[in-house]
């Protein structure tokens, strides 16, 4: 599948693994490399902010080593 085209603003479906569940996330920023900055809301006050990565098939979270 090829990579979706996005803008800053827009809102996709993050997962961290392709049998997980979807978490919707609005694009922040888009790094040189490809990877996106985006953030969702948890329980409708708190911002927690990913980098995520087109895995392929879907934005996958991009995990730190």
């Amino acid at each position: 599948m090829e990579r979706p085209n996005v803008q800053r603003r827009d809102w996709i479906m993050v997962k961290t693994a392709p049998d997980s569940e979807a978490v919707e996330c609005q694009v922040y920023n888009i790094h040189d490399d490809g990877t996106l900055f985006v953030g969702y809301f948890q329980h409708s006050f708190k911002t927690t902010k990913l980098r995520v990565d087109w895995s392929g098939e879907f934005w996958q979270v991009v995990v730190k080593p």
